[in-house]
């Protein structure tokens, strides 16, 4: 099953898949398909020594699949990590309805506010 070197990037934690060049891109479809378990293991030898010298953390193979010539993890985690959340974020308000359920409340209109500090 081809694999794919996934890590976050030391500096802020961004989500960076190994490519060719033993470069790190934050695009999964860069990053180098691995197609036998000789080259996984050469590969992760070069990730571990990327994080030895602090430009990434965990490296660790991932399983993908490959779809229309994309990359694509097999595992929902390693998904997420790749393409992001799978909720649609667009849709969510930063004012929410506050629901009260107290004994004489009366909230209609009322409005939940962001907790901003300072």
């Amino acid at each position: 099953m081809p694999q794919m070197i996934i890590a976050n990037r030391l500096v802020d934690g961004v989500v960076v898949f190994l490519a060719p060049r033993d470069e790190w891109s934050t695009a999964i479809a860069d990053g180098a398909v691995i197609g036998d378990d000789a080259e996984a293991q050469r590969l992760l030898g070069i990730a571990k020594q990327h994080e030895a010298r602090c430009l990434v953390i965990d490296p660790t193979l991932i399983a993908v699949t490959v779809e229309n010539g994309q990359p694509k993890p097999t595992e929902i985690r390693e998904a997420i990590r790749a393409f992001g959340p799978t909720v649609r974020t667009d849709l969510t308000d930063v004012d929410q309805p506050v629901l009260d359920r107290g004994a004489g409340s009366d909230v209609r209109g009322s409005r939940a506010r962001k907790n901003t500090k300072g």
